[in-house]
């Protein structure tokens, strides 16, 4: 399916400003000493017309999904980074938790509470990386998907 009929409705014209002559002014930057025209006559816009809807049209035909495919890549890398940020909260409360065990007001807590607080941090922990392993797991068929989808 061509890409370029999704393109708006309205075709893009090139300025036409009627009965005027190009004026040529010399370019300001010292790197270009070409003059450039500033408006273009009438006849020579109308004749430009097709080449320039062929030329827009065949451009956006081939951009058009170079774009599409970075969008499924950054798509990709957002899910990824989602993966991450959900581990690094449970590493922060995990941390929280093993802190508000030692940081008890009644004194150093026995070494039974530590141990249990401890083992349960560690099991937080070990839950929230075997959930961040098999979400990772899945993005190179998700990404995969995503590519077959954006080329067929």
């Amino acid at each position: 399916m061509s890409t370029a009929k999704q393109v708006s409705e309205e075709p893009a014209t090139l300025e036409v400003v009627p009965d005027v002559t190009p004026e040529m002014t010399p370019e300001a930057t010292p790197v270009a000493s070409h003059p450039t025209a500033t408006a273009l006559p009438a006849g020579i816009a109308q004749a430009s017309q097709p080449v320039f809807d062929w030329w827009m049209h065949h451009w956006m035909d081939a951009s058009h999904p170079l774009t599409r495919l970075q969008c499924a890549w950054m798509e990709s890398m957002l899910e990824a980074v989602e993966v991450e940020t959900e581990f690094l909260n449970a590493c922060a409360i995990s941390n929280a938790k093993v802190w508000s065990c030692l940081a008890d007001t009644n004194g150093l807590p026995d070494v039974a509470s530590l141990h249990s607080c401890y083992h349960e941090a560690a099991r937080d922990m070990a839950d929230a990386h075997l959930t961040r392993l098999g979400k990772v797991a899945e993005l190179p068929e998700d990404f995969q998907q995503r590519l077959w989808e954006e080329i067929c």
